[in-house]
């Protein structure tokens, strides 16, 4: 049996069949052709023959009667051999057809190219996700950040202040915050040599710079919840913001003061950010926010930036205030907020660095009562 063979021949890039392949496709042929491929019993002449070359009548058969080679003679003969011969042949296409077929099932699938997203359209797909995640009200709603401003010090060079703030928000009315200073630094490598050579002075604010008041509350205790000029809200009105983009911007212009300063797409800009990164609301309302965002004239989304942390981010840029400009840098898989970035022209430092950065390090609701640092004063109220 050469069918394995003609196989080779006609698809030499194909693997070589396995002994268990080969005794499967033996056992089907066999099974469908009843005998071997090379069997010919089928192919008879219809004439007797006596002994080689001689017809029953005792004739020796001439080259002319055979009509260029039939057998006996006859058309029968070629009858047989017609159907003997094309038997083989639809027997090994046969062969190469079930060989391709388990060629074709044991070769892994290749995987379909990726398509190319714009910034927007992964924008938009880490916001479906942010908004199918499971959503649970507790007791506390408690956010912690980490904030670096870059600024000019007492000196007049470039430093880089860094912070941690908590923010905890209650059901039954009460609420906690406060902020602490954590390091403060040179900022590039001119603001450090000069550092030095005036003796590496201690820059404050820091950690232990000021013993009486280590920590304090860095915002209103009177307005947690202000949304926007002319707006504060409550727990349960931030709770049941829509969680569709266009039903959120009718709801939150709604609430535009009239007489405002502010354009209705200014504060509506505001009003959006701050439901993304300073209050409790719902993952759908947070989704919603992104989109509104991203509809303002004047906004964009780019997904070229990285995060504090170095990880590859999809960025979503308000419109610009004047010269000040606002962005909400947004993990792509998850679509939670890593951080809010202020960029504003600093002397000294370059242009696009941000110079103040919000990063999230914990946002969750709990039933823990938050505990503010011992020495926090005025770190607790009730809105």
């Amino acid at each position: 049996m050469r069918e394995f063979e003609f196989i080779d021949r006609v698809m030499p890039d194909v693997p070589p069949a396995t002994p268990e392949q080969r005794a499967a496709v033996r056992a089907r042929l066999l099974e469908h052709g009843h005998g071997s491929v090379g069997d010919r019993r089928d192919v008879r002449p219809t004439g007797r023959r006596g002994r080689r070359g001689v017809t029953s009548g005792g004739r020796r058969g001439s080259p002319r009667s055979r009509r260029g080679g039939m057998p006996g003679g006859s058309l029968g003969g070629w009858r047989g051999v017609l159907s003997g011969g094309w038997r083989g042949v639809t027997l090994v296409a046969a062969a190469v057809i079930l060989v391709i077929g388990a060629v074709a099932v044991l070769l892994p699938r290749s995987a379909p190219a990726p398509a190319t997203l714009t910034p927007r359209q992964r924008l938009d797909a880490a916001a479906d996700r942010l908004a199918a995640q499971p959503h649970a009200v507790l007791r506390y709603w408690r956010q912690e950040t980490e904030i670096v401003r870059r600024t000019k010090g007492a000196d007049g060079h470039l430093v880089e202040e860094r912070a941690s703030e908590v923010v905890a928000i209650g059901r039954d009315g009460d609420w906690y915050t406060w902020y602490e200073p954590v390091s403060t630094k040179p900022y590039g490598a001119a603001a450090t040599e000069a550092w030095r050579r005036s003796g590496s002075p201690r820059l404050c604010p820091g950690r232990g710079c000021d013993p009486n008041l280590p920590v304090y509350p860095s915002r209103s205790m009177s307005r947690p919840l202000a949304v926007a000029p002319g707006w504060t809200a409550t727990l349960p009105e931030l709770l049941a913001l829509p969680r569709e983009a266009a039903a959120l911007k009718a709801e939150l212009l709604r609430r535009y003061p009239d007489g405002s300063d502010e354009s209705r797409d200014q504060w509506l800009a505001q009003a959006a950010r701050l439901l993304v990164v300073e209050l409790p609301t719902t993952p759908g309302t947070q989704a919603a926010a992104y989109r509104v965002l991203a509809g303002l004239p004047g906004a964009s989304v780019r997904d070229d930036v990285r995060d504090p942390a170095g990880r590859r981010a999809v960025t979503l840029q308000a419109p610009v205030r004047g010269v000040v400009s606002s962005q909400l840098v947004i993990d792509p898989d998850s679509g939670a907020l890593w951080a809010a970035q202020q960029v504003a022209p600093v002397p000294g430092l370059a242009a696009g660095v941000p110079d103040v950065v919000t990063s999230i390090v914990r946002r969750a609701w709990t039933d823990a009562r938050p505990t503010p640092p011992p020495g926090c004063r005025e770190c607790s109220g009730r809105y």
